[in-house]
């Protein structure tokens, strides 16, 4: 069953309320799209988060947000199903308006305030911008013993054909 986790964000980082929770990967359609099939054999992905209401710069509000899962993904060197692990840490600002001094600040995103705000879509946006574009392992591939030096070069047999 999907659940919505729907916040009013400018109270809850004014409050500074904290909210642990997990779910299914599944309940995210457009992640679950670009993660290797379901195997039975391995139990579903889930996702853990925490969300803290803070007062952060320039006396804003602010949340805090940790998400920690591992995805399963299919590596593009063997084509095997591999999981990756993601820790990822946000800090945002909350706001009616777009803050100017946010521009530089690599640190900081802004939220514009939103009593709708639905959590599950802003855990699946930063997980989708956090995934590799081409997974691969980093040990024991089972192709990665392939070079493209081992390939033999298709015009060196014309090589020795000229004089």
């Amino acid at each position: 069953m999907k659940k919505s986790l729907i916040i009013n964000n400018l109270e809850f980082a004014q409050k500074k309320q904290k909210l642990a929770d997990s779910f299914a990967v599944s309940d995210l359609t457009r992640l679950a799209e670009v993660l290797a099939p379901h195997d039975k054999n391995i139990r579903p992905a889930t996702i853990h988060f925490e969300l803290t209401g803070v007062c952060k710069q320039f006396s804003q509000p602010g949340l805090h947000l940790r998400i920690k899962t591992e995805l399963p993904v299919i590596c593009q060197r063997c084509l095997d199903e591999m999981l990756i692990s993601i820790d990822l840490s946000f800090d945002y600002l909350i706001s009616d308006t777009t803050i100017d001094a946010l521009d530089d600040n690599d640190e900081m995103d802004w939220l514009e305030a939103d009593n709708e705000m639905n959590l599950q879509e802003l855990i699946e946006d930063e997980l989708l911008l956090a995934m590799p574009l081409a997974p691969a392992h980093e040990e024991n591939c089972s192709k990665s013993s392939m070079q493209s030096g081992e390939k033999p070069n298709p015009f060196a047999v014309l090589k020795g054909k000229i004089k």
